[in-house]
This record gives C-alpha cells, structure tokens and sequence, in this order.
C-alpha cells in the first residue's frame, strides 16, 4: 500500500548538487567515495601548530588540542595531512 505523503521541498532551502563538487556536512567535505576536512579547521591546526613552535601556546595546551584535532581528522581521507602535520611539529 503506497501513501501519497504530501511533502514539499522549501525552494529556497533546497537544491540539488552534485556529488563532485562534495557537501559541507558536520565539518567535512563529503564526496562519494572519500571524505575531506574543511580547508578552514586544517589552517587553523596549522596556526596553531605554529604557535606552539614559537612558544606561543603552552605544550600540554597543544598536545592537547591537537589529540583532539586528530581524532577528528581520522574520520576523514587525511592520511597524508596527519603524516605533514606530524613531521611539523617534530622537525627541527
């Protein structure tokens, strides 16, 4: 049995993408086949990353913002980034 539910879609709230183009959805850009962080939260963990090589921001500050950074980033295709980011924050 098929119920004619009688919804409609806002016109100005809705419209149709494509996927190619990815949708800004709970903090990523979300593709069909992969997912990315938001250009946004990857250039302020790289500020941050630079705050704390100059002494700006506090060690345990840091680690701590950036363990949660990284839990976050691993939801998404951000192996490379997390392997930059890394080597960032280690190097000389």
């Amino acid at each position: 049995m098929i119920k004619n539910l009688k919804i409609e879609l806002h016109p100005d709230k809705s419209k149709i993408i494509s996927l190619s183009k990815g949708v800004d959805f709970v903090g990523f850009r979300n593709f069909y086949y992969y997912r990315l962080l938001r250009r946004r939260n990857i250039k302020s963990m790289l500020l941050k990353i630079m705050k704390y090589k100059n002494n700006e921001l506090d060690k345990s500050k840091f680690f701590e913002i950036f363990q949660g950074w990284k839990s976050y980033a691993k939801w998404a295709n951000s192996y490379k980034l997390m392997k930059n980011a890394m080597n960032e924050i280690y190097k000389g």
